[in-house]
C-alpha cells in the first residue's frame, strides 16, 4: 500500500538587488500593474519605488489560485493559472512582470487585452508580449465552444495530480451534459500525465473537455490536432 507524505514547498528567493535602468523604465507606460514569480517577490517593493520615482503609477493585486479553491496568492505574485480579468477591476495601461520565462506572464493575456512587459533580471532584458495574444486566445476559445456544441462524442480528461484533480466537478458536468443534450455521449479519461499523442488513439472523440490545469485549454492545444475546451467554458455552455 502507498503511504501519505507531507509536502513542504520552500520558495527560493533571488538574493540580488534588482535595479531597473532609465532605458528600461523609459519603455514603460505611465500606469502599470506589477507582478512577479515567487522567486522575485522580495524585490517588488524596491522595484515599485524605483518606478514611482520616475513618475510611473504602480498597482499590485492579490489574485486567485485557480488550482486550490479559496486560496489567494501574495500581493504581486503571479501563478501560471492566474487568468483573472484585472482590466475590469482597475484602470492601467500594461502589465510589468519580473521573472524569467514567458509561461507565467502569458496567463495574463487570456482575459486581459493589455501589453505585458517582461523583465528578466538575470539577463537584464525587457521583452514585450503584445496584447494581440489576447485576441488569439479569444479566437481559440470561441472555436472550441462552437465545436463543443456540435460534438456528439465528448471526452472529459481528469488528472490525478494533487491540486488539479477535480473528479466531482467532472462528474457533475457529465450528468449535466447528458441531461441537456440527449444526442451526446460522454466518456471519462483519467491520467496522471497527459500524453497528447495518446488522445489520437480515441478517434471517435469529437472534443475533449480539460479538467486539469486550465492552461492546457489555451496553450497546449497546439500540441494536438484534437479539439480541447476548458471545463469552465463547457460549464458556461451547459448553463446557457
Amino acid at each position: 500500500m502507498g503511504k501519505d507524505y507531507d509536502i513542504l514547498l520552500i520558495p527560493a528567493r533571488y538574493n540580488k538587488n534588482i535595479e531597473l535602468s532609465d532605458e528600461i523604465i523609459a519603455q514603460l507606460p505611465e500606469k502599470i500593474m506589477l507582478f512577479a514569480s515567487v522567486q522575485f517577490l522580495n524585490n517588488l517593493d524596491s522595484i515599485k519605488q524605483q518606478l514611482e520615482a520616475k513618475g510611473r503609477k504602480i498597482s499590485m493585486r492579490e489574485s486567485k489560485n485557480y488550482l486550490y479553491n479559496g486560496l489567494i496568492s501574495d500581493k504581486g505574485q503571479l501563478l501560471g493559472c492566474n487568468m483573472e480579468n484585472f482590466s475590469s477591476k482597475e484602470d492601467f495601461d500594461a502589465f510589468l512582470y519580473i521573472g524569467d520565462g514567458l509561461f507565467h506572464p502569458k496567463a495574463l493575456a487570456v482575459n486581459n487585452n493589455k501589453d505585458i512587459f517582461c523583465y528578466d533580471p538575470k539577463i537584464e532584458k525587457l521583452h514585450v508580449i503584445e496584447k494581440n495574444l489576447h485576441d488569439e486566445y479569444s479566437k481559440r476559445r470561441k472555436g472550441a465552444k462552437l465545436k463543443f456544441l456540435t460534438s456528439k462524442n465528448i471526452g472529459i480528461i481528469i488528472t490525478t495530480k494533487i491540486g488539479q484533480a477535480n473528479p466531482k466537478r467532472a462528474e457533475a458536468l457529465r450528468k449535466n451534459i447528458l441531461s441537456k443534450w440527449s444526442d451526446k455521449k460522454v466518456f471519462m479519461f483519467y491520467a496522471n500525465e497527459l500524453n497528447f499523442l495518446e488522445l489520437e488513439n480515441f478517434n471517435f472523440i469529437d472534443i475533449y473537455v480539460n479538467v486539469a490545469c486550465s492552461r492546457i485549454g489555451h496553450d497546449d492545444i497546439k500540441r494536438t490536432p484534437m479539439p480541447i475546451i476548458n471545463i469552465a467554458d463547457a460549464e458556461e455552455l451547459v448553463r446557457e
